[in-house]
């Protein structure tokens, strides 16, 4: 780590690279450290060089800017569905193609904001006890993996009565309910209001 970025994190997302792992590196800091390094040699040797690295630096600037305001950055700036560095090379690279072939930007892809939803331990009234709620998921967790499966899932809803009916079941059990609520109309127990075709109150 004897040389890197300001942002002390090229070192590390490189050696986690070259373990194979996947990386997401914002290199916003060092491009900008190195376009505006190579727009300042151009002021030094003006020419027709020059003029192509200025238009090739801006280009390039306006290329990654462009990347992270559509919502096409790395995890630190677009959350969980960023890009990964390749990802977000490839992406830059075919901006930056087009804009050095015609002078004009791409079209800007509109982003997708992420709705974030947060904790509802945050509220004022969550007042669960979390020691019985980890006693209620271990009891459902039947084969103690730290996981409640489908079946598990299944089980657990059946037990706290809130397993969703069939459609079977659902129009059955509407009929047991008109059946009883008729029955105790019928012995005076319950008060049925009149309607058009039974004007009487019963």
């Amino acid at each position: 780590k004897e040389f890197e970025a300001s942002h002390g994190t090229v070192a590390d997302l490189w050696h986690a690279h070259l373990r194979g792992q996947e990386t997401s590196m914002n290199p916003l800091g060092m491009v900008v450290a190195l376009l505006g390094a190579m727009e300042h040699a151009a002021t030094l040797a003006p020419g027709p060089d020059a003029e192509k690295t200025v238009k090739f630096t801006q280009a390039c600037k306006e290329a990654v800017y462009q990347a992270f305001r559509d919502g096409r950055g790395t995890r630190d700036m677009a959350g969980p569905s960023g890009l990964t560095t390749e990802q977000f090379v490839d992406t830059v690279a075919e901006d930056l193609h087009l804009r050095l072939a015609t002078g004009k930007a791409p079209t800007p892809r509109p982003a997708v904001p992420e709705v974030v939803h947060p904790s509802r331990k945050f509220r004022r009234n969550f007042k669960v006890d979390e020691l019985k709620m980890q006693a209620m998921f271990d009891r459902f967790d039947l084969d103690k993996n730290g996981q409640i499966g489908f079946a598990e899932f299944v089980e657990m809803a059946v037990e706290l009565g809130v397993a969703p009916l069939s459609d079977e079941a659902v129009i059955e059990q509407q009929k047991k309910q008109e059946e009883k609520t008729d029955s105790e109309a019928t012995r005076g127990r319950i008060k049925r209001w009149a309607s058009i075709s039974e004007p009487k109150l019963y």
